[in-house]
Parts: C-alpha cells; structure tokens; sequence
C-alpha cells in the first residue's frame, strides 16, 4: 500500500464513522437513500440467486427495506476506491486524489464490518419475533455492536496471524463474509439469553472475536485490492 495511506490509520478510523451519521432522524432524505446499505436481509431471497447490479434488485422488491443494499454497498465502494487509487497512480502528488482515497476507504470499511457483524444479515436484527407476534430480546443489536470496542478489542487481536490476499472477485468474497455471519445469527441470540452481551461478556467473547476479525480481514483484503 502506498505510504500516505498506511500512516492514515486515525483519518480512515474517523472515516469509518461517517456512514452511520448519515442515518440522522434529522437528515430524512438521507436517511431513506442511506439506511438499506448497511444491512442485507438474506430470509428474502431463500435459495434465489442475488442479482450483482443494485438496480436489478431494485425491480425485484417494492420497497428496499424489504431487503436491503449492502453487498452493493460493498461492491460500489471497492470500485470508487479502485479509481481513487487510480488517479493517485497518475498523478502521485495529488492531495485531492490522496484524499479521495481516504475517504472512500474509510466508508467501504464501514460497510465491510456490516457484513461481518450476524444481525446485518437478517431481518430479525434487533430481535426475534415470537408467537404472539411480541419482540423476544430486544434492543441485542446494540449490544453486539459495542461489544469490540466495549471490551477492548485492539488491532493486533484483530490482525493475529493475518495473511492478506489479493482478491480478483470482490464479490464473491463478500459473500463469502456474508453467509457466515449469517450462520451466526442464532448462536447471537442463544448467547444473548445467557448474558453473553451483558452480564457475562465473557461468554460471548469467542464469537464476537470471530466476527469482528472477519469484518477486519474483508476491509484489509478488498483495500489490498483496490491497490494492486
């Protein structure tokens, strides 16, 4: 990777963030065009092919938060940091193309560890629904999101043991992040009920460790990508 970029690891963390302020109940607009990127709900297709073009999926759905946008997210975010690492090659004095890969990096990683993270993948996201039709624990989404930074994940845990790889279908290899988290998504809940997020982190952490490497592994490769 090019050194601007390998000594822009607080600028990329900062860049991370952006794509949740993006969801503000005061920004309504942006809100409705940014809120099925971060999350794919699988339950819709069952055994039916994913189309690979965003707009494909939106023929097949009525409403977007049927399904949901982010391997598309994913998809499109590689592409645009692709072309900014593109133009850095041209013209290797360029802020604004130094910048530009900045910024796209840093919202891509976003969406990469959306993927990783099981109740991304599923329209039960902040709980199950049961018989009655009433919400069994909810409010776990939260939970599971804090618990990396909760309980002091650092980013050599998270890099232990890392090869990086050069990805020639991006993909295929989101995918691949996608379906197992989505394996996940009845183990989050089992060890939500024994207090895994809470009261007894330490049953939880195995898993959350699991997943919060492989949103880390999925960012590392698909930027090594976009590079090479």
């Amino acid at each position: 990777m090019p050194e601007f970029f390998r000594k822009a690891g607080d600028e990329l963390a900062e860049m991370s963030m952006a794509p949740d302020y993006w969801k503000d109940a005061s920004l309504p607009h942006l809100r409705s065009a940014e809120q099925a990127d971060h999350y794919i709900n699988l339950e819709w297709f069952k055994d039916k092919p994913l189309p690979q073009h965003r707009a494909e999926l939106m023929f097949l759905v009525k409403k977007k938060k049927e399904v949901g946008f982010l391997p598309y997210a994913i998809q499109e975010g590689y592409e645009r940091l692709l072309l900014a690492f593109y133009d850095h090659r041209r013209h290797p004095n360029s802020q604004a193309a130094q910048h530009r890969a900045l910024v796209y990096a840093g919202w891509l990683a976003h969406y990469c560890e959306d993927a990783s993270m099981p109740l991304h993948t599923t329209q039960f996201f902040n709980g199950k629904v049961g018989p009655n039709k009433e919400w069994i624990q909810k409010g776990i989404h939260a939970k599971i999101d804090a618990y990396p930074e909760k309980h002091g994940f650092t980013a050599d845990m998270l890099a232990q043991d890392w090869t990086i790889e050069h990805v020639a279908d991006v993909w295929t290899r989101l995918w691949k992040t996608i379906h197992q988290a989505h394996k996940q998504v009845d183990r989050c809940y089992e060890l939500d009920a024994q207090g895994a997020f809470d009261t007894a982190p330490e049953k939880g952490r195995e898993l959350m460790l699991e997943c919060a490497r492989a949103g880390a592994k999925l960012t590392a490769d698909i930027w090594f990508s976009a590079w090479i």
